[in-house]
């Protein structure tokens, strides 16, 4: 008089296992470009002597994508995932729905960073499409097999 309550998933293709990996690796090269830009190490835009530091910008952006290194490593959540698509698509916009407010407009780092979200976003949107969710648990309490 048991029944299977239990759901259970599918294995991950070793292909998805691979993006996953690849898309923690861009992450993490995205928060250390980001932690470069904070400290001045990289130059993408012209300062004057009485601008503010970056610092304000790139540590808050190291911070989330060093945060998506992690769930990318450790969490299958399809919402995480999500979120971080989301994410994606709106730094990818404010990059260049600001390009005219700074100088220079664009620059080689700010174009590799964006090149880099959107090898990300294009990974999450596979992962999301593909990745093996837990079937639907079979049978119902008191349900004879």
């Amino acid at each position: 008089m048991t029944s299977e309550l239990n759901a259970s998933t599918p294995p991950v293709p070793s292909y998805l296992r691979v993006i996953r990996l690849v898309t923690a690796g861009l992450a993490a090269a995205s928060a250390i470009v980001y932690l470069l830009i904070g400290f001045g190490v990289l130059q993408v835009v012209e300062m004057r002597p009485d601008d503010p530091s970056l610092l304000w910008f790139g540590l808050p952006a190291a911070a989330a994508f060093a945060f998506g290194t992690v769930v990318m490593l450790r969490s299958q959540s399809l919402t995480l995932w999500a979120l971080g698509a989301v994410f994606q698509v709106f730094t990818i916009s404010a990059y260049f729905g600001l390009a005219q407010e700074r100088t220079p407009q664009y620059e080689p780092w700010g174009i590799l960073l964006r090149v880099t979200q959107l090898l990300i976003l294009i990974a999450l949107v596979i992962l999301l499409a593909r990745y093996p969710t837990p079937k639907k648990a079979t049978g119902t309490p008191g349900q004879r097999r």
